[in-house]
């Protein structure tokens, strides 16, 4: 029992032996023309790497146990070389006052896992960015490189193990740009602002939606130690594009719409207009198809396009947009339906009797794209007459109302459809006989 007990203690005590040695090697870097910079912590590797801006007065500091070796490596720690000089002691601490560009250091301690430090000094590699420009390239629609003449060398370290890595650089890229506001449903200009890793013009860009320059800045590193450098293109001509469709609707159905199933009443006018990023798109061509006879009833390269629906079924609008040179294209597309026709004519109404209340003679009516109608009392004289379905007879004559009574109706229309429709009948009006200024016939 005590054997298994042990067993089960010793390898935990050896863990935290360990833990303890490894977190008493924490190391401190100082000094150089800017504060140090930590760039890449390694935890497997047990190594971290340190940017400094010069190495004249640059220290690593480090709690050390009697016995503590300092040394460093070029490209392996089993490689290392024994420090002898450049060495002091402040208490517990351990400081290494000779410090150079290249190398990772250790202070080896008897019975400890070593950690490691590699320094790199950032005045020896900093970026020079000279004039840039716009890489042509086959896919200048979707996609945008940089070419220049900057000079960036690698930021490379070693692992304990050999291992060769490189630090990689971050450049900014900003630039104008134009993107889809909801809100005022239009293409507005922002500035677009991409972090690249690595080298700045081997990796693509999105495109900009608007003639902009394009400035380059970096690296972030040098931003650090205030050194960071810009570089800024010639004004590009943007040629990529975007587009959505925006609509007027103008339709001239009234309250008194009825009819089964959805889509607009006929006729409907309606204005399309483009929502590009404009001026890099500069041509639009419109297409109106109809769905249900699979036929092109319009195409047209005006900007805003004006169209009165007028026959019932299913439509799509197609919009293409192309930039200045052509090289570049967008499309957008929507569907507008007009609903078959419907015509319902009351028998009744009261003129008078209650305002605001069944009080005009109108149609229930969808979709028809003609209409004429005729009041007659029973002698057959004209009383009234409408050609728009959204108005009605209030049950005057002359200004006053006609008495209680029946009088006939004929009501011709045509709906969307192509449904002819001509109405005839009687139609009550019921109203108390004390409403003054009432009419004899």
């Amino acid at each position: 029992m005590i054997r298994t007990k042990l067993s089960r203690l010793i390898p935990a005590l050896i863990l935290m032996t360990l833990i303890f040695s490894q977190a008493r090697a924490q190391y401190t870097v100082s000094g150089g023309k800017v504060a140090p910079l930590p760039a890449v912590d390694d935890t497997p590797n047990r190594l971290q790497v340190w940017l400094v801006y010069g190495v004249e007065d640059v220290r690593i500091s480090c709690s050390a146990s009697p016995g503590a070796v300092w040394k460093r490596y070029a490209t392996k720690a089993l490689e290392a070389e024994t420090i002898t000089e450049g060495i002091t002691s402040e208490g517990s601490l351990s400081v290494l006052t000779e410090v150079a560009d290249g190398y990772g250091y250790f202070l080896e301690e008897p019975g400890a896992l070593s950690r490691y430090i590699w320094i790199i000094d950032y005045s020896r590699h900093a970026v020079s960015l000279g004039s840039i420009g716009i890489l042509a390239n086959d896919n200048p629609c979707e996609e945008l490189w940089l070419t220049g003449d900057a000079d960036i060398s690698p930021l490379v370290y070693f692992t304990p193990i050999g291992l060769r890595r490189e630090l990689q650089r971050q450049f900014e890229v900003t630039y104008n740009t134009m993107e889809w506001a909801p809100e005022s449903r239009s293409f507005v200009i922002t500035q677009a602002r991409h972090t690249i890793e690595g080298d700045p013009f081997e990796q693509a860009l999105p495109p900009p939606m608007s003639d902009t320059e394009i400035r380059l800045q970096g690296d972030l590193f040098a931003r650090h130690f205030g050194v960071e450098q810009s570089a800024v293109s010639p004004t590009f001509q943007a040629v990529a594009v975007a587009a959505r469709i925006d609509t007027l609707v103008t339709s001239s159905a009234g309250a008194n719409i009825a009819g089964q199933g959805s889509g607009f009443s006929a006729p409907l006018f309606v204005n399309f207009r483009p929502a590009a990023n404009e001026p890099a798109a500069n041509w639009f061509r419109w297409t109106i198809y109809h769905q249900d006879k699979r036929d092109t009833i319009r195409a047209s390269t005006v900007r805003d396009m004006d169209f009165t629906f007028t026959e019932a079924g299913t439509y799509t609008i197609g919009l293409e947009v192309a930039d200045r040179s052509r090289k570049c294209m967008a499309v957008d597309s929507i569907s507008i339906a007009i609903g078959e026709s419907y015509l319902h004519v009351p028998n009744a109404f009261s003129p008078g009797a209650s305002p605001g209340v069944n009080d005009v003679f109108k149609v229930a009516y969808k979709s028809l794209i003609s209409f004429n109608g005729w009041i007659f009392n029973r002698w057959g004289a004209e009383l009234f007459r409408w050609s728009d379905p959204t108005q009605g007879w209030d049950g005057k004559k002359g200004g006053a109302y006609v008495p209680p009574g029946v009088y006939f109706y004929v009501i011709e229309a045509k709906g969307s459809d192509g449904k002819n429709y001509k109405e005839k009948g009687h139609i009550n009006i019921i109203r108390p006989k004390n409403v003054r200024d009432q009419i004899s016939e």
